[in-house]
């Protein structure tokens, strides 16, 4: 991405469904109402757009196969679901909205908080499993790019990130990690390799940090220099409680000097993640250039 603007992301899916007041609180998560209730995903998405979003990404993060049947669902019903997710996405964008598709890590589909700490315990195998025939269906609705969002663990990303070259080499797609803690990855690793492993693929448009504290986020950007430009979308601060499958704690948001910050540093695309909703974005919008 040569881009010099900064492209204003969307924020939380579930925190705009949220708004509509539906219940985001299955093990499918959003997942779910891409099969009971499409259009209220539209409609989501859409307040996202209206508010000046600039890319908005599917519901699809928590839809796997195994994450399916765990939940009582048939492969078919993921596979309408995963379609779904860019039909409903494509119904809210504008004709310069970008549409991304969210692929989430091996650790979402087992809603014990594994996307934030990695180490599954799995061989390369059952990762690659895990991913290849969701990344297959995705690339079949054509989104714009994918978004590899929420990752732990740099294994799964460069299994992730071969799939990808080996199925669709020209699909344009950002990777961005949690952080722990300043400069280091959830599942091991620093900061500075992740950015060095995903600049090595010649389709990686951006590299960052998502559903992370805003502590953290200055901090680890400060010190990688890299090719890419960054994408930042952290989380409201609070803590996932996987048992009562909700954020605790008292919610923080980003203010124009944490923004300001991003973008000095090279962010080029900003927005929200869990608990951003669609008056919260306005903060992204003031930095377009």
């Amino acid at each position: 991405m040569t881009d010099p603007r900064v492209f204003a992301l969307d924020g939380g899916l579930s925190t705009a469904l949220e708004a509509q007041g539906l219940a985001i609180d299955g093990a499918m998560w959003t997942g779910e109402l891409l099969l009971s209730n499409p259009e209220a995903v539209t409609a989501a998405h859409r307040s996202f757009v209206d508010a000046g979003a600039d890319i908005i990404i599917t519901g699809s993060y928590q839809l796997s196969f195994e994450g399916g049947r765990r939940s009582g669902w048939t492969d078919d019903d993921v596979e309408r679901a995963l379609r779904n997710s860019t039909t409903a996405a494509r119904l809210a964008a504008n004709d310069d909205t970008l549409v991304a598709a969210s692929i989430g890590p091996f650790g979402a589909h087992l809603n014990d908080g594994s996307e934030f700490r990695g180490n599954y315990g799995v061989t390369d195998r059952v990762i690659r499993e895990y991913h290849d025939r969701r990344l297959e269906l995705l690339l079949e609705t054509e989104p714009d790019v994918l978004a590899l969002e929420t990752m732990p663990d740099l294994t799964e990303v460069r299994i992730l990130l071969d799939l990808i070259e080996s199925k669709s080499p020209d699909m344009p797609y950002w990777v961005s990690f949690t952080v722990s803690e300043s400069g280091a990855i959830s599942g091991g690793g620093t900061f500075a390799e992740a950015c060095a492993l995903v600049e090595n693929y010649a389709n990686a448009m951006a590299v960052g940090i998502n559903c992370s504290p805003l502590a953290v986020i200055t901090p680890t950007l400060s010190v990688v220099e890299t090719d890419l430009p960054f994408i930042v979308y952290p989380n409201a601060g609070q803590t996932w409680d996987s048992d009562a499958m909700a954020w605790v704690g008292v919610p923080e948001f980003a203010t124009q000097l944490h923004v300001d910050e991003w973008v000095r540093l090279g962010a080029r695309i900003v927005g929200g993640c869990c608990g951003y909703g669609p008056a919260d974005i306005g903060l992204f919008l003031a930095k377009r250039l």
